[in-house]
């Protein structure tokens, strides 16, 4: 399992770095609107991989533009970064995203629970497109959650699994002892509902692992 800590700002990467963050998400859709001033915070001081994410507002984030103006956003990060976060509705740009040697993190964000036959659909969809999926849903009942356990379990692998919102939170905590390779966290400012705090979420992987 590795952690990553999800950023709005740029200042924080290094405070990241020294917490123990494996990756880094930086959420450009909660930043400034002056991104360039973004880029100049970003370059050169990370020595871990750095993942591009412009999150759409239906989908969790703040973006509210079309896909040419997510790629335009997103282009200028291509040469500061490791991955980039892709949505299915910008699947278009991922073969751009390649081609500049960089992997695309392809990415669901569901406000509802899908079935196990729709979870699958779901991942073979992404992995068309995307070198490593990401799917987030929301449960609404336990059943909902063990079906979740039970699709990360089986799932061909690698494989980010997660879920939204408050209720269910606990589940980012041990979805990766079933074969998710990342969790998402923050260092004092949540950028989703329902993330912990790298600090509580390295405690309570200190309590969870079989020493």
């Amino acid at each position: 399992m590795k952690i990553v800590v999800s950023l709005s700002s740029p200042d924080k990467i290094q405070k990241a770095v020294a917490l123990g963050a494996d990756l880094i998400e930086l959420r450009l859709d909660l930043m400034s609107d002056d991104l360039s001033s973004v880029m100049a915070g970003v370059g050169g001081q990370c020595t871990i991989p750095i993942i591009a994410t412009l999150r759409s507002r239906e989908e969790g984030g703040a973006f509210t533009g079309d896909a040419e103006e997510w790629f335009s956003t997103i282009q200028p990060f291509l040469d500061l970064v490791d991955y980039v976060d892709v949505e299915r509705k910008f699947r278009k740009f991922a073969r751009m995203i390649h081609y500049q040697h960089l992997q695309v993190v392809a990415s669901a964000h569901i406000k509802y629970m899908p079935s196990p036959d729709d979870l699958k659909a779901i991942e073979r969809d992404l992995r068309a497109y995307g070198d490593v999926p990401k799917i987030a849903v929301t449960p609404s009942s336990a059943r909902n959650l063990l079906d979740f356990l039970d699709f990360t379990l089986e799932a061909e692998k690698p494989l980010v699994t997660t879920v939204m919102g408050e209720e269910f939170r606990y589940a980012r905590t041990f979805l990766p002892y079933f074969g998710s390779a990342w969790v998402y966290c923050h260092i004092g400012t949540p950028t989703a509902k329902g993330q912990y705090d790298i600090r509580e979420l390295e405690q309570l992987q200190e309590l969870l692992t079989y020493r």
